[in-house]
């Protein structure tokens, strides 16, 4: 059946933009088949729900194309299937001497990790444990906010580890599973077997959300004890928090000397050139090549966490496929738009003090009576910009710089026939647009 399942996927991508296909239809898999359904898993409840609004309808077609008119698709969402293994997970039969087996993010490996001046520290930390380099700290601590790649990077080294040496015992959990686990050993007096099982069959440690141990006594001691072990005898772990160690709350000093005993890093927001690579290497995720500008728009405006960044991406190639249109500038400024609203308004005095910035002039140089050069022609281009941009009357923007109305329009008009004669001038007033766009969007 799961060739059946590959032969629609291959029946429908003709049929549907490149885009849409490597969105909606690429990451679905197949999961079994339940007498005549076949259960297909998606990522989540949104995405179900839009595949089976949009494309359901097409894949059924293909179905009976391949002969199977009696067969019926569900769409499973993976959250649920990892609802009901956590449940499983934390039965009373929880057996505290087995390592669960690590569930890891496919796409979260090294290669998919863009690197920058703002994580490349924390990159080269991880890369060199997950390959076993000697001369490098095998006690790794990544300190960062949410959605900054610290999640990524620890299941990428997770992976390597096990692509390197598939035999290795690899202990992958969070905070609240390692409490679970403790809670349930205790309950079911099995905390001997519980130790055994970090000290015989645990290589590599890899622990996120530290910071949950806050306050949970009984929990920091018996890590601090499995800590001591693995330390011992030299093995890979990995810390992750959203706070310095030293800045975790009610954690006694015992297991707080642990966390701090090997390489401490943290990962920045990515600066502007590391936004540009990760907007332009998410968009070829998806099949689509953004225009320059675009991609410079989108990083210009999209600071702070990488799932923003990501979801702006896919918000942009979403819109495109299903409006049917390549993705532009007016759809780069909608997406924008809904993640951090609507843009600064322009105003005559925003223009004039973007104008003065640029030219180094003061409020009072620009609205004196002086006919300089250096001045006169900055101001007569904010005059130009001000009646572009916006909405006030030329009274109004005479006021602004001390001039009346007549005096405004001739600026207007000279800075018009000047950009038909002078291509320095057309692209020292696109750079100042473009400028004062940039700052319209600033949060």
């Amino acid at each position: 059946m799961k060739s059946v399942w590959q032969n629609l996927k291959e029946i429908l991508r003709p049929r549907i933009p490149e885009g849409s296909y490597r969105l909606w239809i690429a990451p679905l898999t197949y999961r079994k088949t339940d007498g005549d359904t076949i259960i297909i898993n998606c990522p989540n409840q949104f995405f179900a729900s839009w595949v089976q609004e949009h494309y359901l309808h097409l894949l059924n077609d293909a179905l009976i194309q391949e002969g199977h008119a009696s067969w019926k698709i569900r769409l499973s969402p993976a959250e649920i299937a990892k609802e009901a293994a956590r449940d499983q997970l934390h039965l009373p039969n929880f057996a505290p001497s087995e390592l669960t087996r690590p569930r890891f993010c496919e796409r979260f490996t090294f290669n998919e990790f863009v690197v920058g001046d703002s994580n490349r520290y924390a990159f080269s930390a991880c890369w060199a444990a997950a390959n076993g380099w000697d001369n490098h700290s095998r006690i790794i601590y990544l300190h960062s906010d949410a959605g900054l790649g610290k999640s990524h990077l620890t299941q990428a080294v997770g992976q390597k580890i096990l692509e390197n040496r598939a035999d290795t015992k690899l202990c992958y959990l969070t905070a609240n599973e390692f409490t679970t686990q403790v809670v349930k050993s205790i309950k079911s007096g099995q905390m001997d077997a519980f130790v055994r099982r970090y000290q015989n069959d645990c290589d590599v440690l890899l622990l996120e959300e530290v910071h949950s141990f806050a306050g949970r006594e009984r929990t920091q001691a018996e890590l601090a004890l499995a800590l001591d072990y693995l330390m011992d005898k030299d093995k890979t772990i990995i810390f992750t928090g959203s706070k310095l160690p030293r800045k975790i709350p009610s954690v006694n000093d015992q297991l707080r000397s642990r966390l701090v005993s090997g390489l401490i890093t943290s990962i920045n927001p990515p600066d502007l050139p590391t936004r540009k690579k990760i907007i332009e290497r998410k968009a070829a995720n998806y099949g689509v090549c953004l225009r320059k500008e675009i991609i410079e728009f989108l990083a210009q405006h999209l600071t702070g966490d990488i799932r923003r960044i990501e979801g702006a991406v896919i918000g942009l190639v979403t819109k495109s496929s299903l409006l049917r249109q390549t993705v532009d500038m007016d759809l780069a400024r909608e997406v924008v738009k809904d993640l951090v609203g609507e843009p600064k308004a322009i105003t005559v005095a925003t223009i004039r003090e973007m104008i003065c910035r640029h030219y180094q002039l003061s409020r009072d140089d620009i609205c004196s009576k002086s006919r300089k050069s250096s001045v006169a022609r900055p101001r007569q281009m904010a005059m130009f910009l001000a009646r572009r941009y916006t909405e006030s009357s030329l009274e109004a923007i005479g006021r602004e710089f001390n001039r009346d109305h007549a005096t405004v329009l001739h600026s207007v008009n000279r800075i018009k026939k000047q950009l038909n004669e002078s291509g320095k001038l057309r692209h020292q007033l696109e750079f100042l647009v473009d400028q004062l766009e940039k700052q319209q969007w600033q949060n």
